[in-house]
């Protein structure tokens, strides 16, 4: 995959020999005890937040020129998200500023693991873990943290082999129990139907449930969808409707959101930014979105900073997913199933019934 755009800054490229190239090829792999462990289940997946109200935007893929605009509007909304970042593009100098920029601003930096052909068959587990460890040292060099939290983008979903190594490594494999379909309403004319999606997510969960239900969103910070252009209308949505915006480690409550080592499964640790430390935050205020006037602020009283811990429960084994995905823990950029033509058919009935399984874990 080449991320749009990408051309146009060949000439910037930032030397980074930590990520300059693939390793030779490997033999035939071969599926140890270690990392054949059986089934990896929805349980394996963080898909909700501990807490109902509180809503985790991810964005996967990045960084490109999208996400400046996102930092841009999360800025001004003094909202926060969780960026999974593809350390490929780190290659390119103006990317790797985005992802220092980002996590200068107070964003939770993921990772986005991509197999060279998206199969685990044919690559070692040593190969696997040292393309992982190679990724994760070049996003270190850039932002001084390992990342913790992990998107695995690959096109068998029930590779156990693959995914149970990416655990054994001690990273946090994440999913998502929304979409918002920014692949799916990626032009300047659409890409208001984005916040369409939580308008009716969100009231669609009132009223079966009469009460807030947890997300955590997927999302897709390149050029290709309208995730940048339909970002301020999503804020001010969730606004509205009282929701909360959070980091991952404050969605699941953890204080220590990033690795010791980007290998070897040794321990976590935390920066101010992380939920505890002085500079966490969460929340959001209303952004103008040009040419509509914001929705009223229903939540002007909503707590801004929150250093308190609880237990997270487990997800739900049947959260929802993407079409095409059995355990939703991503989706391509660009899918090949058919788009739906409005926000109805995205927001089926069943598909609000499986999200209200995030609520029922509280109930």
């Amino acid at each position: 995959m080449r991320l749009p755009g990408a051309s146009i800054v060949s000439a910037l490229a930032l030397p980074l020999a930590v990520y300059a190239a693939d390793p030779p090829a490997a033999a035939p792999a071969t599926a140890g005890p270690s990392t054949n462990l059986g089934p990896v289940t929805m349980a394996d997946f963080v898909t909700t937040c501990s807490t109902p109200g509180q809503i985790a935007l991810t964005y996967s893929e990045g960084p490109s020129e999208a996400t400046m605009g996102m930092l841009e509007t999360l800025k001004e909304a003094q909202a926060r998200v969780t960026f999974f970042t593809n350390a490929t593009w780190l290659q390119y100098m103006q990317y790797a500023a985005v992802t220092r920029h980002a996590y200068l601003d107070g964003h939770l930096i993921g990772m986005t693991y991509r197999l060279p052909s998206d199969n685990s068959q044919g690559m070692t587990d040593a190969r696997i873990k040292e393309e992982i460890g190679r990724a994760s040292r070049t996003i270190q060099d850039l932002v001084g943290q390992y990342p913790k939290y992990i998107k695995v983008h690959e096109s068998n979903l029930k590779d156990s082999r693959l995914l149970n190594l990416v655990k054994s490594m001690g990273y946090t494999l994440v999913g998502f129990n929304l979409d918002e379909y920014d692949y799916k309403f990626n032009t300047a004319a659409t890409s208001g139907q984005i916040a369409d999606v939580f308008d009716s997510m969100f009231a669609k969960q009132m009223d079966a449930y009469g009460r807030k239900a947890s997300y955590v969103v997927a999302g897709y910070d390149v050029p290709s969808t309208g995730a940048a252009s339909g970002l301020p209308k999503v804020v001010n949505v969730i606004q509205a409707h009282g929701y909360d915006m959070v980091r991952l480690d404050g969605c699941v409550n953890d204080k220590t959101p990033y690795k010791k080592d980007p290998i070897m499964n040794n321990g976590y640790v935390g920066d101010d930014k992380s939920l505890g430390g002085a500079g966490y935050k969460h929340g959001q205020n209303t952004v103008k979105v040009i040419g509509a006037a914001p929705p009223p602020n229903n939540n002007k009283d909503a707590p801004k900073d929150n250093k308190g811990v609880a237990a997270a429960p487990k997800p739900a084994e049947n959260a929802p997913s993407t079409p095409g995905s059995s355990t939703g823990a991503t989706s391509p950029v660009k899918p090949t199933d058919s788009a739906p033509n409005t926000v109805a058919a995205l927001l089926s009935t069943s598909a609000i019934v499986l999200a209200g399984f995030a609520l029922q874990a509280f109930l």
